[in-house]
């Protein structure tokens, strides 16, 4: 199956602008990566071949495959990769574990990708504790111990065992509104604060300028995630398509589904006027990122909850409004339907995924990949995998690490990704398994950095409890099983009453929807949540 060599494959990340964290490495000198660093005692005489397969988002031409070269200098390894557009990715792979098949390292599995399904399937070697206390340290430094317990109790299989290497996300804020700012000046308007005056202003916008004040697409998981944005004005985390249950942050009361509740009839009520307005594009649910990308490219979208730098929002739309200027909402204000409660994004210690090794693997292999990532979480790993290599993608000024001007950043759309350079295939660097080298923050994410400070400390904003869940393995298999179709019956009713087809406030229509649920299974889901939430927090 794996035909395909790395400098031959094709190569993307996420872009740039989606890094997150800050190293807590020391600061000592940085080091030079002009070449990197080649192993000098014997270690590495034999070379090894090891089957990769990565999930691609689009396709970048690889103009200098850097990566190859590092790793068969530094550890003398060769990826073998067979690479897959995401939409396929996993269930390829899955089709490839269950005859035998499967790649011998993958760089980013996740539990949407099937990993799960994986673990429970046997085909993935775990990481054994005292494993990862001998063969990486460098991986366990970047975890406080209070860190570390709670991503191990949240990321471990039914059978207490680590099966991939969760990242670290170290930005506890990273995400606040942003908005067209100079359009809201010119018409004499203010960022709302309520989910009824958000209504009000967007609507005075398109009134006035007929574009699409919200552009964003669903995914392939679904297409909810389009006006998942909007969940934490009503109290509920923007995460939930992804959790399904979470923790009040004030009351600490556990909710098991409650996008099949009561509580997110709000919710419903304003997105159906949201809507209905016109100030959601049309086709949300089935429209692609390029189509989304050509809307915003005309100017459209003048609203958006990001993680992305506002110079780098006024890159996408330049020219077609020459002046346009995006800006963070002042103080980070958050719209809520609740004025003595607001739920920021408060990121969690760790991402969901991260490396995960076939089990069956020689031991000989496994070693080789052990060494290399626990280089790739070193300073040295770090500065290489967020800015490349010193000359062709970056260069040292003042004794900082800053991207030639021919590549793309976080405040510069156009440009060069790493991912020209082979860089981030697959997303085992920024985005995915790594932590960013420590510069990285400071020159980017300075205003993260101050999120970070301000929003937690304001009156009556609380980040959101993601809940740690105790599932045996068979209660896990039946709760995927039961939530695949109760989550299709969601994703079927939410878009008819958003779209107009049925009315979320009218009782009869609401009955239908709970009626369909309770079918697919939400009762059966409701008590195997709970009593998992039960379980882990007892225990």
């Amino acid at each position: 199956m794996f035909k395909k060599s790395l400098t031959l494959g094709v190569s993307i990340i996420l872009p740039l602008t989606l890094v997150i964290g800050c190293s807590e490495s020391s600061d000592t000198p940085s080091p030079s990566t002009d070449a990197v660093s080649s192993p000098s005692n014997g270690k590495y005489d034999k070379e090894l071949t090891i089957t990769v397969s990565r999930a691609i988002l689009d396709a970048s031409t690889v103009k200098d495959d850097l990566e190859a070269k590092m790793l068969k200098e530094k550890f003398n390894l060769v990826f073998k990769a067979e690479d897959y557009s995401r939409n396929d990715w996993a269930t390829k792979m899955t089709l490839m574990f269950s005859t035998g098949d499967g790649p011998e390292f993958i760089p980013y599995s996740r539990d949407q990708w099937k990993s799960v399904e994986w673990m429970s399937s046997g085909y993935l070697r775990p990481f054994e504790l005292d494993e990862i206390k001998q063969k990486l340290p460098n991986y366990l430094k970047i975890w406080t111990d209070e860190e570390w317990d709670t991503v191990l109790k949240s990321t471990r299989f039914s059978d207490g065992k680590l099966y991939f290497l969760p990242n670290k996300r170290t930005i506890p804020v990273q995400t606040a509104w942003q908005y067209r700012k100079d359009l809201f000046d010119k018409y004499g308007l203010k960022f709302p604060k309520t989910p009824d005056e958000m209504i009000d202003t967007l609507k005075t916008i398109k009134d006035k300028t007929g574009l699409i004040p919200f552009v964003v697409p669903g995914n392939s998981s679904s297409p909810l995630w389009a006006v998942s944005t909007f969940f934490q004005m009503f109290g509920f985390p923007d995460l939930l398509l992804t959790w399904n249950s979470y923790v009040d942050p004030v009351t600490k009361q556990f909710y098991a589904y409650p996008l099949a509740s009561d509580q997110s009839r709000d919710i419903l009520i304003f997105l159906n006027k949201m809507y209905k307005n016109g100030l959601l594009m049309k086709d949300f649910a089935t429209a692609t990122a390029d189509q989304t990308n050509k809307l915003i490219a005309q100017g459209n979208h003048v609203i958006a909850q990001t993680i992305n730098d506002p110079s780098y929002m006024d890159g996408q739309q330049k020219a077609a409004a020459p002046d346009v200027k995006w800006a963070w909402v002042d103080n980070f204000d958050h719209p809520s339907s609740d004025p003595k409660k607001t739920i920021y994004k408060k990121e969690s210690y760790y991402s969901f995924w991260g490396p995960a090794i076939k089990k069956g693997t020689s031991q000989e292999k496994v070693d080789r990949l052990l060494d290399y990532l626990n280089w790739a979480v070193s300073d040295e790993g770090q500065l290489w995998y967020t800015y490349g290599k010193e000359g062709v993608t970056y260069e040292q000024k003042d004794g900082v690490p800053t991207f030639l001007p021919t590549m793309s950043t976080p405040t510069q759309a156009q440009g060069d990704k790493l991912a020209n350079f082979g860089i981030n295939i697959g997303v085992i660097g920024l985005g995915g398994f790594i932590t960013p080298y420590k510069s990285f923050d400071e020159t980017f994410n300075k205003t993260k950095l101050e999120m970070s400070k301000v929003i937690p400390s304001k009156p009556g904003y609380y980040g959101p409890i993601e809940p740690i869940l105790q599932l045996s393995d068979a209660d896990r298999k039946k709760l995927v099983g039961l939530e695949t179709t109760l989550n299709g019956v969601r994703d079927e009713y939410w878009l008819k009453f958003i779209m107009g087809a049925l009315d979320p406030s009218n009782d009869a229509d609401w009955k239908k929807f709970m009626d369909a649920a309770n079918k697919a299974g939400l009762p059966e889901v409701v008590k195997l949540r709970t009593d998992a939430y039960a379980k882990a927090n007892n225990s």
